[in-house]
């Protein structure tokens, strides 16, 4: 009993095992056919969808470039039209007249003309007139071969005559109607395209074009589709006129070509009808494709012909698709696998060709977005450049007509210093259209000069003083006195981005708004300075969004800014570039309704000529007493600062009333600052009280913007000594003392330059060709009194040196001559055999201004360089350099 329950106790536990055993094999089982109709299902429509979105931007790709090669395949085709009507009115006009007679006169006349034609054309291979009686006379490149066989037959005469579109009597020659025909076989199996375009004598007019014409233009054009794509070009009669892929380039009645015509025709249900399209279809040998197709619209006058089609076609097999059906069949398989692993994997994998293939559609649309906005952009700067010069060429044209018919001189006066300011302003426009040539060519360079930083300033703000002026603006410079006084760098490019800022900040600030100039050391290190210098205006203000476009080329902060401002767009842009040439940086800070400030550093390097004192040894500044009258509180502390740094003693007050009630205390002041403009009593009558009351030798300065010449009557009446104009600048101040005050010995230095104005004794050889040039030239050195002798040519001014080498002391040397040019007649004069022609002084004069056209004068011997239009004050320094 015990065996037979032992027995079926063991025998219900394996029962129970192989219970446990199935149930463990069925829950596999089951898993796994989760898992696997899981991964099958998950692979299905992975692929279904990875298909159909791949083929939608493979579709998106293909009618893309389709449409850029069939713009860059009517464009060429719109070009040969142009050529043949270009060519037939010359043939027209040369052979026929006015009249249009249907007898040429001169058969061999229209030959040669013919011959020619086709000989300067790159892209016909011959060319014809076909007569309406039949008759042909064409011409062929004789260096090939088979072009014989391009020229149009007389048995085909009448066939070529109805061809052409009927002449228009009356339509411009660029408007009349041509007409581009499909491709034509010719004996010897070859194919070409001819062109038509009727003549006004009933003739027309042939240009024959190669057969494969269209294949190097795509060729060369380099348009790809996937790795296996190809493009192809069908005329209207079903011939393949050009094609890109694994061929040779030719043109044939290709049968691939006849099957796209006939898919494109099913894939539209009819006939093929100028649509643009795309779908999928299976060729001849069982492979599938993707096609795009679009119409080469350029043919309209000619329906027998049909409308030419472009096809771009890529086999499915070539495409991210095809290739993604084997990588999901292998993911689902490791799904099958390794499960929710594969799974993450493969959405990974997903991931990778969508990315790319939106990167690239991303870089196609950019691309596009790109070239359309620089294009609209550079039409916006041509509108504005042609406002910007043709105003001041108006005002100059206008103003000479008024000066020569104005009877008094005043008015003559007006006139030629309005035609003055006008041609300045036009100059400043095309030096900024130059700089930018210099900048996109990469041949923008600064020089390396010496210079007082202090008298540069002073320049600038002479040039920009009178728009201050005229604007009722307030005009402050701060100078940073740890800035060394002598600096080395380019001043005139330093000057030019000073003077733009302050420029663009008197356009943009209302009347009477202030405007400061600032200039501070950040550091100094090894004898280079890091210089940061800001524009600061109460002006309209930019918004951020305007600041990041205003350093790009042809832009400014709105569209109407240039139409309600002025200027070219150029100047920031010109800015920039030259202060990243200085190591520097530039860049705008700004609020609207609360102006701007413009900043930029750059590096500079100290001058070897610090040491040079600027207070004259005459004067002990520790006695010096200086008293101060200004409204502005900033011009006395001003004063203050500059009177403790120079160790003299100052006072200051602030109106015409609280300065005569401190004089009454104490008036032994030797030098007196007084505004022209107080509050109450004006300055010219506190400089009348002073000057009466004054017990010791003492100097009245009158301070002022405005112009000297306006008040100097007065003021020289009231007892005023000086004038010193604002902005203030130190040098100016202690200029003033030292020469009230100082050795009487002396001298301003622009007396010093006027005792060299007067060049009598000494001749100068101008090689001038233009007229008036040569009279301009002769009139602003007449006052000077020095001779002048014109030669007009290079080889004229060679003969003149060398029959009297010793009569003249200075050669100005023209670069563009007739006969001879300047470079020529230079190196010329330099290798006579006379001591003379060795260390003659030779100066290029030429609108030839970039660094290589004088590198290039220097290169053929000369001296130096002066440009056109010519600045008489480098001029007159030149004659004060070599005829010292």
């Amino acid at each position: 009993m015990r065996r037979s329950g032992s027995a079926k106790k063991e025998r219900n536990g394996n029962q129970a095992g192989i219970y446990r055993s199935s149930v463990r094999t069925h829950a596999v089982l089951i898993i796994l056919s989760i898992v696997l109709v899981s991964s099958l299902f998950a692979t299905a429509v992975g692929t279904y969808y990875s298909n159909r979105e791949l083929s939608k931007t493979i579709e998106q790709d293909l009618t893309l470039v389709g449409k850029l090669a069939a713009d860059m395949i009517g464009s060429s085709i719109k070009t040969i039209k142009e050529a043949l009507r270009y060519v037939s009115n010359g043939m027209d006009m040369t052979c026929f007249g006015p009249d249009g007679g249907l007898e040429c006169a001169d058969i061999d006349a229209l030959q040669a003309e013919l011959d020619d034609e086709v000989e300067s054309g790159p892209s016909f291979i011959s060319l014809a007139v076909v007569f309406p009686d039949g008759r042909i006379v064409s011409s062929a490149r004789s260096e090939r071969e088979d072009c014989a066989y391009a020229l149009p037959d007389e048995a085909d005469a009448q066939e070529y005559l109805s061809k052409a579109p009927p002449y228009e009597p009356g339509v411009f020659f660029m408007e009349r109607a041509t007409k581009i025909d499909r491709a034509e076989k010719l004996p010897n199996g070859q194919y070409v395209i001819r062109g038509y375009i009727s003549m006004s004598n009933g003739a027309v007019f042939i240009g024959t074009l190669r057969g494969d014409y269209f294949s190097q233009l795509i060729s060369e054009s380099n348009y790809g589709v996937y790795k296996t794509g190809r493009i192809l070009l069908v005329d209207g009669g079903g011939t393949v006129i050009a094609r890109t892929g694994d061929k040779e380039l030719s043109v044939a009645e290709d049968e691939d070509g006849n099957d796209f015509l006939e898919f494109v025709a099913a894939a539209l249900g009819g006939e093929y009808d100028g649509r643009t399209g795309i779908a999928h279809y299976t060729d001849k040998n069982g492979i599938q494709n993707i096609c795009a197709f679009t119409p080469i619209v350029h043919n309209p006058d000619a329906p027998d012909t049909g409308r030419w089609v472009l096809i771009l076609t890529v086999p499915v097999s070539d495409t991210p698709a095809e290739r993604m059906n084997s990588i999901y069949l292998i993911s689902g398989l490791i799904i099958f696998v390794c499960g929710a692993v594969a799974s993450v994997f493969l959405s990974k994998m997903q991931a990778k060709p969508y990315e790319e293939l939106n990167r690239r559609n991303k870089e196609l649309v950019y691309m596009r977005e790109e070239a359309e906005n620089a294009n609209r952009v550079k039409a916006n700067f041509l509108a504005n450049m042609s406002h910007e010069m043709r105003t001041p060429m108006n005002a100059i044209i206008g103003m000479t007509s008024i000066g020569k018919a104005a009877q008094k001189v005043e008015r003559k006066d007006y006139a030629f210093d309005k035609i003055s300011e006008a041609s300045k302003h036009l100059l400043g426009v095309i030096n900024d259209i130059l700089d930018l040539s210099k900048i996109e060519a990469n041949k923008l360079e600064l020089s390396q000069n010496s210079f007082n930083f202090e008298h540069m300033l002073k320049k600038v703000a002479s040039v920009i003083n009178f728009r201050v002026d005229e604007r009722k603006q307030q005009f402050y410079v701060s100078i940073d006195k740890n800035i060394p006084r002598i600096l080395i760098g380019d001043d005139q490019r330093l000057a030019q981005v000073i003077t733009n800022l302050l420029s663009n900040a008197v356009k943009f600030t209302p009347e009477e708004g202030t405007i400061r100039l600032e200039a501070e050391l950040v550091l100094e290190e090894n004898e280079w300075c890091l210089l940061k210098i800001s524009v600061t205006d109460t002006g309209i203000g930019i918004t951020e969004e305007q600041i990041s476009r205003l350093f790009r080329s042809f832009e400014q902060a709105e569209a109407d800014t240039s139409r309600k401002y002025g200027g070219t767009g150029l100047g920031l842009a010109i800015s920039k570039s030259i202060v990243n040439l200085m190591e520097g940086e530039i860049w705008a800070e700004s609020e609207i309704g609360c102006g701007t400030t413009f900043i930029f550093t750059a590096f500079l390097k100290r001058g070897s000529l610090e040491n040079a004192s600027m207070f004259d040894e005459g004067v002990d500044w520790s006695n010096i007493r200086m008293f101060v009258v200004d409204d502005e509180q900033e011009i006395r502390e001003f004063f203050l600062d500059m009177s403790e740094h120079l160790g003299a003693a100052c006072k200051a007050a602030a109106s015409g009333e609280e300065a005569t009630q401190i004089l009454e205390q104490d008036n032994r002041y030797d030098v007196y600052f007084i505004d022209w403009k107080l509050p109450g009593m004006n300055g010219i009558e506190l400089a009348r009280q002073i000057s009466e009351r004054k017990s010791r030798k003492s100097i009245i300065v009158i301070i002022s913007s405005t112009d000297w010449s306006d008040i100097e009557e007065d003021a020289r009446k009231a007892g005023v000594d000086k004038f010193l104009p604002k902005p203030l600048f130190q040098s100016n101040i202690v200029d003033i003392i030292n020469e009230g005050i100082g050795n009487e010995a002396l001298k301003d230095y622009t007396h010093d330059l006027d005792s060299y104005d007067d060049f009598s004794g000494h001749t100068v050889l101008i090689a001038e060709d233009i007229e008036i040039n040569r009279e301009i030239i002769l009139a602003l050195l007449e006052p000077t009194h020095i001779m002048v002798e014109c030669a007009e040519n290079g080889a004229q001014a060679l003969a003149a040196f060398s029959e009297a080498p010793d009569k003249y002391d200075l050669i100005f040397m023209d670069v563009q001559m007739p006969e001879m040019d300047g470079y020529e007649a230079t190196r010329r004069i330099r290798a006579l055999d006379i001591p003379r022609a060795k260390d003659i002084p030779i100066v290029a004069m030429t609108a030839n201004v970039f660094r290589e056209d004088i590198e290039k004068c220097l290169r053929a011997g000369m001296n130096g360089h002066i440009g056109k239009p010519i600045d008489f004050d480098k001029a007159f320094a030149i004659l004060k350099t070599y005829l010292r």
